[in-house]
């Protein structure tokens, strides 16, 4: 019995530690099957992950042809990503500990991302709106913090 207990939670922590979480995208053509014909770029979503702790949050919600890609490595690196603007992307690239992004994009059309941190506990938090913004942002070394916005 005291056997049958140990595979049993050996084999929930071994299906706990594998999973991936999950990336909602709501609205139309995500690039799975066939979606009526429509000729609207899907939105697509990519993420690397290296090290241990690290966490990504993200959503798109009709962000026709949009692209969310994050690169993640190191430990304990934590993103949280939203999407609701029409052929933007986000392209965030986190390397150390601890590091935060917090990046928003909705309502406008054609905005454009670019993060790169480098270090530990590093923090952006960028929201943009207005049609055709882009922001890029790097920060290298420790405790830096960027707080941005184009409305």
């Amino acid at each position: 019995m005291k056997l049958l207990k140990v595979a049993v939670i050996a084999a929930i922590v071994v299906s706990g530690s594998a999973m991936a979480g999950s990336v909602p995208q709501w609205g139309n053509n995500h690039g799975g099957g066939n979606n009526g014909g429509n000729n609207i770029s899907p939105e697509t979503l990519t993420v690397y992950q290296y090290g241990g702790r690290n966490n990504v949050d993200a959503l798109q919600s009709d962000a026709r042809g949009s692209e969310i890609t994050v690169s993640q490595s190191g430990f304990g690196n934590d993103a949280d990503l939203s999407q609701g603007a029409d052929s933007s992307e986000i392209d965030l690239n986190q390397r150390g500990q601890g590091n935060s992004a917090t990046i928003s994009q909705w309502s406008g059309r054609d905005l454009t991302a670019n993060v790169r941190q480098s270090g530990g506990r590093n923090d952006v938090q960028l929201n943009q709106t207005m049609n055709g913004a882009t922001a890029n942002i790097t920060q290298v070394g420790f405790g830096n913090t960027v707080t941005a916005g184009q409305y």
